[in-house]
């Protein structure tokens, strides 16, 4: 099959960018039709337009157009839920027809890059995996090297939409598919990247990003643009005309698009049959077998967030981080965590490193931390499961504003602070155990995504303004107690303070019983304030709610982000129910509280 002539704009673009000359294009697809045939594990289609879509891509190395080739294919063995879903599965058809990846029909000029749009809020992630939306673009991709001169000499560009995106599209998002992500990108496919926007970016993306980078070349970090809501931005780069009536453009719709590929689905019916046949037989390479390590390098990659300059310091400096030693200690908690059987914890890396950092990186300390943490949740459910996130009356309790978390600084370096509003509910119908209970779970979240906590640590501010005695009554010295272990001793964010302010007369005594519960540094940091203004002086104005004198927003404004933010991780929440421990398979018993603070910093324990 002869090579599509290209149009006299895209034929000096693919000369000067791509280094290519007819006679070139013709030896390099002899060349490498003579290497295929030669390679016995190799079974690769040898279609010219095919081929010459790999030399483009590779600006006419051959070595370089082997290397892609060979990977690409070696992805049939060694990454087979790519291409579990076929084109003619009706889960493939849905997919599809969602939208959720949507090839725009037009370019300005021949020479401008091919844009790609993918839409998150049009993948149910209850409903289809990410390895599924990755089949189905390896298909739409496969058309696009045949026919699209375009997209092979100038590129693409990727717009990322993620309007809607929710947690359970996150969490999908794993090490492993990530890796998968990128070398699908990178190294295996012919079309060039020049550049990627990202739009509508949720809560949660920053974690993917960071890590997402850490694996890509300079070159792809450097064609990344995120613009979130900033439409006008985008307009910038991809220009309106070419963009769907649904993002401003005059384009055409998204439906249009939609059954453009239908259609043309339909019509490669029989070639996309065909193709399965190629891929490599991993037993024939010579020399040794690609495996998914080899391509993928799974044990390189950890889900954790890269801290700013500012933040890396304070943890080295602060909390002994190493960032060469993370990897290390997140395997020993890993290991350690799968030889406890009475033990069910999570073991997220963000999550874990969370813990790390509360513990100052001592091992010992963030094992007896992480066991209390869940021991709790099983001797402790009159706190820990009082009340579910998942159920409304959370919501409706949060609403009531017992219990936020209040803004970031903007600069980032500042604890975060947790306004705990004592008098603000009413006692007949919820108990003080609902507060911390609500501050439980608002911690997860905390932990999962503030990395300003998990270094420099929290601050508590509780108002007072509203309790009676009857809230007094609620606060008995067993709950106390409780509280003070679940806050304190179990939760991994450090307490750089509590201020109190409006405090009655009479609280003496609750005082004093928290006190003789209370760590020394704990006892240190407990201060009372006479007035606002002298919490202003301790606390930044930036994040104070209006109603204490602050710029932070309203009261209300704080809580409806928290509603919002624990109805996104819902699902994250549901998997939290699942973890704990169970008490009769405990090999050894758990130690005093007392004694959580006092362990040293041991980093070659045995583990038992």
């Amino acid at each position: 099959m002869a090579v599509r002539p290209l149009s006299l704009e895209l034929i000096e673009k693919a000369r000067l960018e791509l280094n290519e000359d007819p006679k070139r294009l013709e030896d390099g697809i002899m060349h490498l039709k003579e290497w295929i045939a030669k390679q016995p594990h190799l079974r690769a289609r040898t279609d010219d337009q095919w081929l010459a879509a790999f030399l483009r891509g590779c600006k006419h190395s051959l070595e370089l157009a082997k290397e892609k080739i060979d990977i690409y294919y070696s992805l049939r063995s060694t990454a087979p839920d790519l291409f579990s879903l076929k084109h003619t599965d009706s889960k493939f058809m849905e997919l599809l027809k969602t939208g959720v990846i949507l090839v725009l029909p037009k370019v300005l000029k021949t020479t401008d890059p091919r844009v790609i749009i993918v839409r998150a809020s049009e993948y149910d992630p209850n409903k289809y995996f990410v390895t599924e939306l990755l089949a189905l673009s390896l298909v739409i991709q496969q058309i696009l090297y045949l026919e699209d001169d375009t997209l092979v000499v100038s590129g693409i560009s990727h717009i990322l939409d993620l309007e809607g995106a929710c947690m359970n599209h996150f969490i999908q998002i794993t090490p492993t598919t990530l890796k998968k992500l990128m070398v699908i990108g990178q190294d295996a496919s012919p079309a060039r990247l020049k550049s990627a926007h990202y739009l509508s970016t949720p809560p949660g993306f920053e974690t993917v990003f960071s890590i997402g980078k850490k694996i890509m070349s300079e070159k792809y970090k450097s064609r990344l643009h995120v613009h979130n809501k900033n439409f006008d931005d985008l307009y910038k780069h991809v220009p309106k005309e070419i963009l769907p009536v649904e993002y401003g453009g005059s384009g055409g719709t998204a439906q249009e698009i939609i059954d453009y590929w239908i259609k043309k689905i339909e019509a490669y019916s029989g070639w996309l049959e065909d193709d399965r046949q190629y891929g490599t037989d991993e037993s024939k390479r010579a020399g040794k077998p690609k495996t998914a390590e080899d391509v993928f390098g799974l044990d390189e990659i950890k889900m954790i967030r890269e801290l700013s300059p500012e933040l890396a310091k304070i943890a080295k400096d602060e909390l002994s981080e190493e960032p060469k030693r993370i990897n290390d200690d997140l395997q020993h908690l890993k290991d350690w965590i799968s030889k406890q059987p009475h033990l069910k914890a999570r073991i997220d890396d963000q999550w874990l490193i969370g813990f790390l950092r509360g513990s100052k990186f001592s091992l010992e300390r963030v094992k007896k931390k992480l066991d209390l943490y869940y021991t709790l949740r099983t001797t402790s459910p009159d706190i820990t499961l009082r009340i579910k996130p998942s159920e409304q009356k959370f919501i409706d309790f949060l609403r009531v504003g017992t219990c936020v978390v209040l803004p970031k600084v903007k600069n980032g370096l500042y604890p975060r602070v947790i306004l705990i509003r004592a008098g603000a509910y009413d006692p007949e119908k919820n108990n003080v155990a609902d507060i911390m209970c609500v501050l439980y779970y608002l911690v997860q979240i905390v932990l999962m995504e503030d990395d300003a906590a998990t270094v420099i640590g929290t601050k508590i501010m509780v108002d007072y303004e509203g309790v009676t005695m009857t809230h007094f009554a609620q606060a008995s010295p067993s709950l106390l107690k409780k509280m003070v272990a679940v806050c304190q001793d179990s939760m991994p964010l450090r307490l750089k303070g509590s201020h109190h302010i409006k405090v009655p007369s009479g609280i003496d005594l609750i005082f004093s019983l928290i006190s003789t519960f209370l760590n020394e540094k704990a006892k240190e940091r407990l201060n009372i304030h006479k007035n606002q203004d002298d919490l202003l002086r301790v606390i930044p104005k930036e994040i104070i709610p209006a109603e204490y004198g602050g710029d932070g927003g309203t009261v209300s404004e704080i809580i409806e982000y928290w509603v919002n933010k624990v109805n996104e991780y819902k699902p994250w929440m549901k998997q939290e129910e699942n973890f704990g421990t169970d008490e009769s398979k405990r090999l050894e018993k758990l130690a005093n509280y007392d004694e959580f603070s006092n362990q040293g910093s041991f980093r070659k324990l045995d583990i038992d």
